[in-house]
């Protein structure tokens, strides 16, 4: 799922105040900005949201805003945003997400908070924090701000320049998943197309032995893996479906497919190395994977970063289930009724994602804004939820089309044996973007 990308980062941090990373300075020096909990009822109070500032390449009057998705936030920008910020001479900004991380409004047992985890609140939260930002930083000096994010974060960033085209000038979504997708089959059709068939035969034959041993004896099954008993066979399907696809996801296929092709001869003790080696020893009990840990306060301490927003923010707005077919990378018991099911477990009754109507709002593959550049990797199965064809003037979408060309691939840190289709991207994103700050800035006048 998509904190994964949020999560991998996380753990490569130090939690000095300032590291320096490849040539790079991070600032993980933490502030904290009073925000409002509910930007339609101010009565509700505030909650301490923390950010991260990074003025060390600050000569122009260029602003940045990270934003931080379905995951914990570390530090000020890193890897290719936080080198594009620094090019410019900009002033580089992060905001960790509401209830990711410490920046929480409510406890998550408080159902009638946790509404605020929906998209208008997180856009708002944004924009307040950039008012805060320019004065609290530059007065009245006129700053040209910009809004970038990758996954679900570049989605906000399109969402952010949409809403809120005032207060930023351009923005830069990777991997953007703006449609929301109730039912989304695309995803396993994208695997199966970057995978070779065999590789996809062996994965559906582990999928075929696991479901034959749960049959007989799903304890010893769920030694295997490492997961709990309260476990349902749904909930095992579903975390040994997500530990293959992200590996083609995020550009590791070749470790996954020449792990499991020829066959092993232990298919289930191979696959369950492969997914704990690439996702660590604790995916295969991840609370995200399972209804009884969602939906029992007992399991509370688990349910930390990445793990209980985002699927709830998947059954109140996004969806983005994926469900098995004949033919797909998933077992078959996996439906739309599970996915439901478990949200209706975790939370209320009548929670549901109503991606028809939140696309009619956002506009889908279709957003309604200008001066936002669109990125995708040719291996990623979610570019199938973002904007692949432009949707109008100034709105330039940007493909690496590559072997291993996977999500978010442009924002990670430049290497030399980089694809050129990918460094091309970089450059894309580079040039549109300097221009449209560029020009931004000219018509703000004189930077006092």
């Amino acid at each position: 799922h998509g904190s994964v990308f949020a999560d991998l980062k996380a753990k490569t941090h130090s939690e000095t105040t300032l590291v320096k990373e490849g040539g790079q300075f991070v600032n993980a020096t933490v502030n904290y900005f009073d925000q409002w909990i509910d930007h339609t009822n101010h009565s509700k109070g505030t909650f301490k949201q923390r950010y991260w500032i990074d003025l060390s390449n600050y000569t122009d009057n260029i602003a940045m805003l990270y934003i931080s998705g379905e995951g914990e936030a570390y530090g000020s920008p890193d890897g290719y945003v936080g080198i594009f910020g620094q090019s410019l001479g900009g002033a580089l900004f992060t905001l960790e997400h509401r209830y990711y991380g410490p920046s929480m409004p409510a406890p998550f047992t408080d159902f009638v908070t946790l509404r605020t985890l929906q998209v208008d609140q997180v856009l708002a939260d944004l924009a307040g924090f950039r008012d805060f930002a320019q004065q609290q930083y530059f007065g009245a000096r006129n700053m040209a701000w910009y809004c970038a994010g990758g996954s679900y974060s570049g989605a906000l960033s399109t969402w952010l320049r949409q809403a809120y085209p005032e207060k930023f000038v351009a923005a830069w979504a990777s991997s953007g998943v703006v449609n929301a997708r109730f039912e989304f089959y695309e995803f396993d059709d994208s695997l199966l197309r970057v995978i070779p068939r065999v590789c996809a035969e062996n994965i559906r034959t582990v999928f075929q032995l696991w479901e034959q041993m749960w049959d007989s004896d799903p304890a010893s099954v769920q030694a295997i893996f490492g997961t709990p008993a309260y476990f349902t066979k749904e909930d095992m399907a579903w975390m040994l479906s997500d530990g293959g696809a992200m590996a083609v996801q995020y550009g590791s296929k070749y470790f996954l497919c020449d792990s499991m092709v020829p066959l092993p001869a232990d298919p289930l003790a191979t696959y369950a190395n492969v997914i704990q080696t690439l996702w660590g020893q604790s995916f295969t009990s991840n609370c995200y994977y399972s209804t009884e840990c969602l939906s029992n306060p007992a399991y509370e301490s688990t349910w930390g970063p990445g793990t209980y927003g985002w699927v709830f923010q998947t059954c109140y707005q996004f969806a983005f289930w994926q469900g098995g077919y004949p033919g797909s990378l998933r077992p078959q018991l996996l439906t739309t009724d599970y996915y439901m099911n478990q949200c209706r477990t975790a939370w209320w009754e009548d929670i549901l994602p109503n991606t028809y109507q939140f696309n009619r709002k956002y506009g889908g593959i279709k957003p309604n804004t200008t001066r936002v550049i669109a990125t995708q990797g040719s291996d990623d199965p979610w570019q199938y939820a973002g904007v692949n064809i432009s949707p109008g003037p100034e709105y330039p979408v940007a493909r690496a089309q590559c072997d291993t060309c996977g999500h978010c691939g442009e924002m990670q840190p430049p290497t030399p044996t980089d694809p050129l289709s990918l460094q091309q991207q970089r450059v894309s994103v580079a040039g549109n973007m300097t221009k449209w700050i560029r020009e931004a800035q000219a018509l703000l006048g004189p930077k006092e």
